[in-house]
């Protein structure tokens, strides 16, 4: 059985990939090294079985559905500065509903 990924590497997010709209979301804005540390730390717990490692939405685009127990996002943009322009990195995680 091939386990999904626990990452997504893509350069795409926006609300219409979530599979609910009563889910939260949590958006954190990393460094390439960080994004670096977690692609490694995926690699290494997909080979002890614990999931699918991770996955390249930019090369292998896909639809994109997320949920609660789906991949979390690794999302690349170019972003225009006065020293030119430069890749910003964020996590988009969804999170469980919260329950009343």
């Amino acid at each position: 059985m091939k386990a999904a990924p626990r990452y997504l590497l893509t350069d795409t997010f926006d609300i219409g990939m979530l599979t609910s709209p009563n889910v939260g979301i949590s958006i954190t804005e990393m460094s390439l090294e960080t994004v670096c540390e977690l692609i490694e730390k995926a690699e290494m717990e997909q080979k002890l079985g614990l999931h699918g490692g991770w996955a390249d939405g930019i090369r292998n685009p896909a639809e994109i559905a997320l949920s609660p127990l789906g991949p979390i996002l690794l999302v690349a943009r170019p972003i225009a500065t006065a020293a030119g322009t430069v890749m910003k990195w964020v996590k988009v995680e969804v999170m469980e509903p919260a329950t009343s």
